[in-house]
């Protein structure tokens, strides 16, 4: 058995992790074959809305609910794009087996990880706004510090998930601006191409649309949060958010996935998740009250 067949998954993930590359590691709902998606991610600037789907930009997008300068709005560039664990270990045989140290910014961003809040009391303040007819629902949630030291490394911890939720997107991403998350969600907001694309409801009723202008669905997603992880009346209950929530969720219900790579497009609500750092991890979770 050659080398490059016998290294386990688990190890091939390590190796994206330890190498220092920027990369997007995912798997669509229900399929057994991961893909890849590894270049240089930037801030998106693009006007979506403005372009025909041909000249959109390619890469992997990572949104967040509240895009900051500190916090942009990222899009890995598709420098490698592969499908399948190995062709995932052809691609990566040359990269350095080494961790690379936190540059600079992510450091910032070190310091900014959330350290939990009073979720009880948050609530109470909601009930009183339902109580009084101001409001029928908010995606209240809260971020849990905790000891990475304890957990499974980080290769097996996308494996598990992708075994325990096989019908949800699972995910890792690592960008210099983000740091690294992994997650999984089960909620697809759009996927298609430039000929056909399929939009989910949060009822879960379906929608198709043929020749889409597939910029401007993108570019209304990324625009105003969805009222699932924000609320209804959506301005009151993001600005509820802003005022008493008590931490930045950064790119925890924010969107992500692959942007017009190959003529594909899949647009995911990120439910589920945690951030990753260098001797803890911050572990994001949530849900949503009703009037």
């Amino acid at each position: 058995m050659s080398k490059r067949s016998s290294i386990t998954h688990s190890a091939l993930v390590q190796r994206l992790v330890e190498s220092g590359q920027e990369f997007a590691l995912f798997r669509y709902p229900r399929d057994p074959d991961p893909r890849l998606v590894m270049g240089a991610a930037l801030p998106l600037e693009t006007p979506l809305g403005t372009s025909p789907h041909g000249h959109l930009p390619s890469g992997f997008l990572f949104h967040p609910f509240a895009p900051t300068l500190s916090c942009p709005t990222l899009l890995i560039a598709p420098e490698v794009v592969c499908r399948g664990w190995e062709l995932i270990a052809l691609e990566t045989e040359a990269l350095e087996h080494r961790r690379v140290a936190l540059c600079q910014l992510e450091r910032k961003l070190q310091r900014a990880v959330p350290h939990g809040s009073d979720f009880q009391r948050i609530y109470r303040k909601f009930r009183n706004q339902i109580d009084r007819g101001r409001a029928r629902s908010l995606f209240l949630s809260q971020a849990i510090e905790g000891s990475w030291a304890e957990a499974a490394d980080e290769g097996e911890l996308f494996l598990k998930m992708a075994e325990l939720y096989p019908d949800e997107m699972t995910y890792m991403v690592y960008t210099r601006t983000s740091g690294r998350w992994t997650g999984h969600t089960p909620r697809t907001l759009l996927r298609g191409s430039s000929r056909r694309v399929e939009t989910v409801s949060p009822s879960g009723t379906r929608h198709i649309a043929y020749a889409p202008n597939l910029g401007q669905m993108v570019s209304d997603l990324l625009e105003i949060p969805s009222e699932e992880v924000s609320g209804v009346p959506s301005g009151m209950a993001r600005e509820f958010i802003r005022l008493h929530e008590g931490y930045p969720r950064l790119y925890f219900t924010g969107l992500l996935g692959p942007l017009n790579i190959f003529d594909e497009t899949a647009i995911f609500l990120n439910l589920s998740c945690l951030k990753q750092h260098p001797g803890g991890r911050a572990v994001f979770y949530g849900g949503t009250t009703l009037h």
